[in-house]
């Protein structure tokens, strides 16, 4: 399963699991039939006026074939459209849960966009798709030929790392722990939470901000707590108080 590990203009690391060939072929063949649809009705109204006008109703002019052309650019443009309108989406993706992000961790712009369209010929239409599975399966971040040249990805929406309260309750046995801080059951369930995704952040991404977030919350923590400083050790103490809160809440 690839990861994209995303850093942002803040030098924040954002990981995310790079979507598969089989989602992105999914959502591929969701969007072609939303276009064929389309398409066919465009088709069947079109095949009504020149009906009409066959049989005399009135008589078909320029103005026919302009429109016939019009209708047609919304599923020329649907990729470049839907994925700057729904901030790297299409309606496929949205069903799929995956979106096209910016390797900095901003959303695309319309040149990104453009860009993995118009590589849309070599990648899938040119090559049946061949192209396309090739480098998503070989490349580090799961990239076909068009995001590698717009520096995008295509990701799952969920995150990697997302902790629930049973994965709290497995961090230390009650029996095998004297809390310290008594006044953490105050705390609840989201806090423990966020803490214990800054401890495991700090881990993986030994950086300033995320550093940085590590103090702010032991301050945080230290004031709710009414404690006179902020410990010195402050991942010892945010590693402390989500076992207390365990010893103390469950």
């Amino acid at each position: 399963m690839k990861k994209v590990d995303i850093i942002t203009a803040h030098n924040i690391a954002i990981d995310y699991e790079a979507a598969s060939v089989m989602n992105r072929g999914i959502a591929k063949f969701l969007d072609l039939l939303v276009m064929m649809i389309y398409t066919l009705i465009i088709y069947f109204i079109l095949l009504q006026l020149l009906i009409q006008s066959i049989f005399g109703s009135f008589s078909i002019d320029e103005s026919f074939y302009i429109m016939f052309v019009v209708f047609q650019l919304p599923v020329i443009f649907y990729t470049i459209l839907s994925e700057y309108l729904l901030k790297g989406q299409t309606i496929g993706k949205m069903a799929m849960g995956i979106r096209v992000v910016k390797l900095n961790g901003e959303n695309g712009n319309i040149n990104d966009y453009t860009m993995r369209w118009a590589f849309n010929l070599i990648d899938f239409w040119f090559s049946a798709g061949s192209i396309a599975a090739l480098f998503i399966s070989t490349t580090e971040k799961g990239q076909r030929l068009g995001d590698v040249l717009a520096q995008t990805a295509v990701v799952k929406n969920k995150p990697e790392q997302v902790y629930s309260i049973k994965d709290i309750l497995n961090i230390k046995d009650r029996s095998k722990h004297d809390p310290t801080y008594l006044g953490v059951s105050k705390f609840t369930d989201e806090d423990m939470i966020l803490i214990k995704n800054a401890i495991t952040r700090v881990k993986k991404y030994p950086n300033e901000p995320h550093k940085e977030l590590v103090r702010e919350l032991a301050k945080r923590a230290a004031n709710e707590l009414n404690l006179e400083e902020v410990p010195q050790k402050k991942l010892t103490f945010l590693k402390t108080l989500l076992q207390d809160y365990i010893v103390l809440t469950r």
